[in-house]
């Protein structure tokens, strides 16, 4: 018998997720003149960006997991190799996205957890509530220059 899988675009985290990205992230085109210039999948994980000048905006997903979202400075060095990161995650500024993901990482790691309906249950929640909080903190650094966003020189 062979294994029935759902195609990626009819995955409800998959659909929640560009859908609240959508929704939580709008204020960045209309507020903020920023343009999406990326919407792609880069192997298992998917990738929204938005850009203005040398600021990216970028959101991060892949199945079984919680978005990562980073502000990005591009006029800053940027090495992966070396550690030099031009980049903030929105967790540095955000107790509470912090504690979101620790609950899911916790909830999940119990010995014998039971995940086969996890995100229905908890996840979508987690999802959605990981978002709203990375966009007001992504707000919030923008208006107050924040972290490497105010550093543009």
């Amino acid at each position: 018998m062979a294994v029935k899988s759902t195609p990626l675009t009819q995955n409800l985290a998959f659909n929640t997720h560009v859908e609240q990205v959508a929704k939580e992230f709008a204020f960045l085109v209309s507020e903020f003149g920023y343009e999406l210039s990326k919407n792609e999948f880069k192997g298992r994980e998917f990738w929204i960006v938005y850009s203005k000048e040398a600021i990216d905006i970028e959101i991060l997903f892949e199945l079984g997991g919680l978005p990562f979202v980073t502000l990005r400075n591009n006029k800053l060095p940027y090495d992966e190799a070396n550690y030099i990161d031009n980049g903030d995650s929105v967790e540095e500024f955000n107790p509470k996205a912090q504690q979101i993901k620790n609950n899911r990482y916790e909830r999940r790691e119990k010995p014998n957890a039971d995940l086969s309906d996890d995100y229905n249950l908890y996840g979508r929640a987690e999802h959605i509530a990981s978002l709203k909080e990375a966009a007001s903190t992504v707000r919030e650094n923008i208006e107050l220059r924040r972290g490497n966003l105010g550093m543009r020189e």
